[in-house]
């Protein structure tokens, strides 16, 4: 039986208190943080910083409260003689919740964060992407993905954290996925609106019921690596990309071979600028280029200052044309 309170759990592992973590073992699933605290240190952190501060940390958790959810539940599996996979089995984090006064859905996510990378990238087997869809069917709603988690959990004996879980499922194993090859329509309607939504693949999805934005990315990347690689260009080049996505929009056609022997044809062309010699009447000697106005001669710019009612000013001297702009020796206050 699991103790409930602080106190009852160092009591019920009192034998096994100080032993040190066995850090070597617990890494094959766990990230362990990069600290070191003892028993002492884990129980008085315990019972000042933590408990203070416990709304906080529901938030954002730091290497301190890591370690000590790690210790605490690396002790309970060498006192009831737990495998990894049998925490869910024996609610181990329900018990944790009461113990530490935090939601238990809280206390799984933070420790199904923590899963060694390996471990998170198990191949999946298709008895899992089955059990998936009927607790799918079973938890609908939109945050029901940690109690999906959960139940997988338990009944797969496989660790897998809710992201990964939502993520297959959204992907991959989702019965209304349109798996068919996209057809020209939706191709080019991915561009367009990846033009005017600055590539909101989530928000694309939505106006294409059956794709997902994981499937549009890849037909976008696809296209896009395709025309980059018949011109010879890296596909970090954002220029060049938003080049070829107007390209794309502009001819209505995605075709890597059209649409890379227009830009090497841009690259080669020279621009054509025709230049007009001045007329009589210009003021300047230098020629004027089409659509580009003569530059204007402007004279020497003197600044003269006055005074008007006892407050300066100082203007250019060609915005007061004669007889009106003032003179240095002018005597604004005569009557």
């Amino acid at each position: 039986m699991i103790p409930l309170t602080w106190n009852e759990f160092l009591e019920f592992i009192s034998d096994i208190q100080d032993n040190e973590l066995d850090k070597p073992q617990i890494s094959q699933f766990i990230k362990i943080p990069d600290i070191s605290m003892t028993s002492f240190q884990i129980i008085q952190y315990f019972s000042s910083d933590f408990q203070k501060a416990k709304i906080k940390k529901r938030c954002k958790w730091g290497d301190n409260e890591k370690y000590l959810l790690i210790w605490c539940v690396s002790k309970l599996m060498i006192k009831l003689q737990l495998k990894f996979h049998d925490l869910h089995q024996w609610k181990v984090f329900e018990k944790l919740s009461m113990i530490f006064g935090l939601p238990e859905e809280f206390l799984m996510t933070k420790w199904l964060s923590l899963l060694n990378y390996k471990l998170k990238e198990q191949p999946w087997k298709p008895e899992e992407d089955d059990l998936l869809i009927k607790l799918r069917q079973l938890y609908p709603g939109p945050k029901d993905w940690i109690k999906i988690a959960k139940e997988f959990i338990k009944s797969s004996q496989t660790v897998r954290y809710p992201k990964q879980i939502r993520e297959r499922f959204n992907n991959v194993v989702n019965p209304s996925i349109n798996k068919n090859e996209f057809n020209k329509d939706e191709i080019l309607f991915i561009f367009r609106e990846a033009q005017n939504n600055n590539k909101n693949w989530a928000g694309i999805s939505k106006m294409l019921p059956g794709r997902t934005d994981n499937q549009i990315k890849n037909i976008y990347n696809s296209i896009i690596r395709k025309i980059l690689n018949e011109i010879g260009s890296s596909y970090d080049n954002k220029v060049v990309e938003q080049l070829i996505q107007n390209l794309i929009v502009e001819q209505n056609n995605y075709d890597p071979i059209l649409l890379s022997s227009i830009l090497k044809e841009g690259k080669t062309k020279k621009p054509c600028i025709k230049i007009e010699p001045n007329s009589d009447n210009s003021q300047t000697s230098e020629p004027s280029v089409q659509g580009v106005p003569p530059q204007m001669a402007f004279p020497f710019i003197n600044y003269q200052t006055f005074q008007f009612q006892n407050i300066y000013f100082s203007y250019p001297q060609f915005y007061f044309p004669p007889p009106y702009y003032p003179l240095r020796n002018s005597k604004f206050n005569e009557t």
